[in-house]
């Protein structure tokens, strides 16, 4: 798409300038908030270690709900002992009520004394839990959303303090609609729901998002349902968002590769590529700027680039987090030193607690960005 194209060379001056974004993953997953720690990060368990052990033992707290259906898992052994059989859309009933205690005041006085140029937030992740008082109901799961506007609260705090604001939304991914657990690299591309339903139901989210808050990024996870109006989102977009730019996380894996023959190719590319690559997934269609995640390691000099991490292991709030865990200040101005200069950026991950709270050691690292050396 030739708007697109432009924009991948050619960004808005505002993005040139957006060294480093603040990421913030919070949602129903805040609540049992356990993912292994004596895991290595996502990038190292992927050139380590095989893929399907990855899977089961993912540092990510965010993926709580597909971690508790790979039976013998820590989050599913953890799950048993704590939870029994309680379902995880229970911790979602309890989030709509704990959400209300968040203040984004404070959290945008918090990213802006850091240095953030800009403010990316979850707006619905893999658990198919909405963020803001949608008006797109889940067919699957109606009521499954915030009864009130966060994500249109949080982006009028950020704007207010002259940050831009963008909005991520898992298109490819939403466990709402789908049952089997993703355990091999096949299943990260191809297990989606790739129906009229779910195709309207993403598509319908994407527009609303568009509307209802001008984001100046759209960033989307894992790829795109095989839906032939992803062209006509773009436009949207661009129409309705001049300065706006889109991530690279927009792929489409076609129908017929759903066979078994078409998902051992997948499954082999995949893999291949996760073990060489592991922060960079396959190359795509449309993008302004490609994404790295919890990885610097660039090479494509003539592209902008954003490489996106937690301050732990975990996007979202782990509470069994340790202090080692976490990454440095320093160790955060060395990752921009290191990628500012190639045309890169950071997006540092927030993960707060079910009741809007930055945990401390998050809270210390970004006031020590803020402290002038």
């Amino acid at each position: 798409m030739e708007t697109v194209n432009i924009h991948r060379y050619n960004p808005p001056q505002w993005f040139r300038e957006a060294d480093f974004g603040i990421f913030i993953h919070w949602g129903p997953s805040s609540i049992p908030a356990f993912a292994p720690v004596e895991v290595d990060d996502y990038a190292k368990l992927m050139r380590e270690k095989p893929p399907e052990y990855m899977f089961k033992n993912i540092p990510y707290a965010e993926w709580y709900q597909n971690s508790i259906r790979i039976k013998g898992s820590p989050a599913y052994l953890y799950h048993k002992e704590n939870y029994g059989d309680k379902p995880y859309s229970a911790f979602a009933e309890e989030f709509k009520q704990s959400a209300r205690n968040v203040d984004v005041e404070g959290w945008a006085d918090l990213f802006k004394k850091a240095g953030a140029k800009y403010v990316v937030v979850v707006s619905k992740h893999h658990d198919g839990f909405v963020m803001f008082d949608t008006k797109v109901e889940n067919p699957k799961m109606p009521g499954y959303h915030l009864d009130f506007d966060y994500v249109g609260n949080l982006a009028a705090a950020c704007r207010k303090r002259g940050m831009r604001f963008g909005v991520y939304y898992s298109s490819l991914i939403d466990w709402t609609f789908t049952k089997k657990p993703i355990d091999s690299p096949g299943d990260l591309f191809l297990c989606n729901d790739n129906s009229r339903t779910y195709c309207d139901y993403c598509f319908n989210h994407w527009i609303e998002i568009i509307d209802r808050y001008s984001p100046d990024v759209l960033w989307s996870d894992i790829g795109y349902p095989t839906d032939p109006r992803l062209e006509e989102l773009f436009a949207y977009y661009y129409k309705a968002v001049p300065e706006g730019v889109v991530n690279d996380r927009w792929g489409q894996w076609p129908k017929f590769l759903r066979n078994p023959i078409g998902r051992a190719f997948v499954n082999y590319a995949a893999r291949k590529m996760l073990r060489e690559s592991p922060g960079k997934l396959l190359d795509t269609k449309y993008y302004d700027f490609r994404t790295l995640e919890y990885t610097a390691d660039w090479q494509e000099n003539d592209l902008y680039f954003e490489v996106c991490r937690g301050m732990d292991k975990s996007f979202g709030y782990n509470r069994f987090s340790r202090p080692q865990d976490y990454i440095t200040a320093d160790e955060v101005r060395a990752i921009l030193t290191e990628v500012v200069p190639k045309k890169g950026r950071l997006l540092l991950n927030v993960g707060p607690d079910s009741l809007g709270k930055i945990p401390d050691y998050q809270v210390k690292i970004l006031e020590e960005l803020g402290r002038k050396e």
